[in-house]
């Protein structure tokens, strides 16, 4: 990832660190998309913090405090919209409340000098608890705004999803903006109502049969951009950003720009064996998906098993509604797997054509291939006693081989410090070729040489006005008394603003 740009001016004002920094906050008090910049004198504090998450998206929340003397972010005070004489609560709506309300967004910009543009920086949403008032004395009356980002909704998704029909992709690929049908990226980022043009985003190829989506949306995509090493953000430019860049350094931090800085050993991030499990899932065509074999059976003098349909007897469960002919196939190594997902799977009148009985026919009373993928709802009927000798189902089939191991370590590794494992499970593993070996291994490889390599990580503050600096870029440490990395990635930073203190912005960096 890159910081963001900014015009010369600014950069070179950044390098003096002359001249105060200055924040806006515009809200778009009525939804409508109009942002209302709010007199800068009324902000007191500002504070936003962005953090890369375990699961592996950035996240942004934060908070902002104003001089409320005015009144003017009562939440229960209604009058007329005047953005202009600082009323934006507006009238009383239908549901009791008015402008000030939680969900708006709110964009932060940053700028130092009096001359230079403002810098859009964050789109953040006033959090659930809304404009919160406090009154301290007579004349302490301040309001804070709790802020949110786009991730806290999309983690919120799995609230409202159908626990009993969950999302099935089959067929496609991690990402790909060009054919958005086939990309997983985009396919869930749909659930959240996000589009195309909704998100930026790297092409990355490698392909999965079949996932199931059973987690927030947010979840799901942290997987992925953990599994392929993405920076996943709710970004500024776009509502989501699912990029797989390598970025050269973007800012050193040294003695002229580092107020504080403390070194540390990534010791608890050292593994030296790494164990993955998962579900493979693997394509099979012209199958055969079912065939009959429930008791009773009687063999004929070659063991050819037959099965008895008696009119006036016991009805067998596949006379009855309801029955299920679950799928599975054969694999080439004779293992059978169960089928999550068939497609091209015989036609009722190829299915009743394939029915081979020893006597009076059988007839099909219900053949339902399209409302359960893997398996079929079926109901034979008999109008007098025969015998059943085949019925069977074809089609191509998605099958899983549960619990299917990889296991890869660095036996200097373990010889020296012993065995510290890191277990890892994730629906999105492929096995498409990468630089010539399957994907899974080649990222166990990678994960690995990351992870057993000795590393430091950094805590830095400075004054300078580096809020164009994001969470994923690398920077460079270069102090005295060994306080040196060649090439850090920003883990998390803090960005805190106060009207009568000195802008402070703090980082945690880690090397790669």
């Amino acid at each position: 990832m890159r910081f963001y740009a900014v015009e010369d001016r600014l950069r070179d004002a950044i390098a003096e660190c002359r001249t105060r920094i200055r924040a806006e906050v515009a809200i778009d008090f009525t939804g409508t998309g109009v942002f209302v910049p709010v007199p800068e004198s009324q902000i007191l504090e500002l504070e936003v913090t962005s953090l890369r998450e375990e699961t592996g998206g950035t996240i942004t929340w934060g908070h902002v405090i104003f001089d409320n003397e005015t009144g003017a972010y009562c939440p229960r005070y209604f009058d007329t919209y005047r953005p202009d004489y600082n009323k934006y609560n507006g009238l009383q709506q239908e549901d009791g409340c008015g402008n000030l309300r939680p969900g708006r967004q709110v964009r932060i910009s940053y700028t130092t000098g009096q001359d230079i543009p403002f810098v859009k920086r964050f789109l953040l949403y006033v959090d659930e608890n809304g404009f919160q008032q406090t009154a301290t004395g007579y004349r302490g009356r301040v309001c804070t705004v709790g802020l949110v980002d786009l991730a806290f909704r999309l983690k919120k998704t799995d609230r409202e999803k159908d626990w009993t029909n969950p999302e099935v992709i089959v067929h496609s690929v991690i990402c790909d903006k060009e054919f958005p049908g086939s990309s997983i990226v985009h396919r869930i980022a749909a659930r959240a109502g996000l589009g195309v043009l909704d998100i930026d985003c790297s092409t990355v190829t490698e392909y999965l049969p079949y996932v199931k989506l059973t987690r927030s949306v947010w979840d799901e995509l942290s997987d992925l951009a953990r599994t392929y090493n993405a920076h996943l953000e709710t970004a500024l430019e776009k509502p989501l950003v699912f990029v797989n860049t390598e970025d050269e350094v973007q800012y050193s931090f040294d003695s002229t720009n580092t107020t504080h800085i403390r070194m540390h050993d990534l010791r608890e991030q050292y593994r030296n064996t790494l164990r993955f499990r998962w579900t493979r899932y693997r394509e099979f065509a012209e199958k055969e998906l079912w065939r009959y074999g429930d008791p009773p059976i009687v063999y004929t003098g070659n063991l050819r098993p037959t099965f008895p349909f008696i009119l006036d007897g016991e009805r067998r469960e596949v006379e009855q509604d309801g029955y299920g002919a679950r799928y599975s196939v054969t694999t080439d190594e004779g293992k059978t797997l169960p089928v999550a997902y068939a497609e091209n799977v015989d036609d009722l009148e190829t299915f009743t054509d394939s029915l081979e009985t020893d006597g009076p026919a059988l007839t099909v009373g219900v053949y339902d291939t399209t409302t359960h993928r893997d398996r079929a709802i079926v109901r034979l009927d008999t109008e007098s006693d025969t015998l059943l000798l085949s019925a069977r189902i074809h089609g191509d089939a998605i099958a899983g081989e549960s619990n299917f191991s990889h296991y890869i370590d660095d036996p200097v590794e373990v010889a020296r410090e012993g065995t510290v494992a890191k277990n890892i499970t994730t629906p999105y593993l492929s096995e498409s070729l990468r630089d010539g070996i399957p994907y899974y291994r080649h990222y166990a490889a990678t994960l690995l040489a990351r992870l057993k390599r000795p590393r430091k990580g950094f805590f830095l503050k400075t004054n300078r006005a580096v809020f164009h600096a994001r969470v994923g870029a690398p920077v460079r440490v270069a102090l005295s008394d060994g306080l040196v990395s060649e090439r850090s990635e920003i883990v998390r930073m803090e960005l805190r603003y106060k009207a009568r203190e000195a802008f402070v912005a703090t980082f945690f960096v880690e090397e790669d």
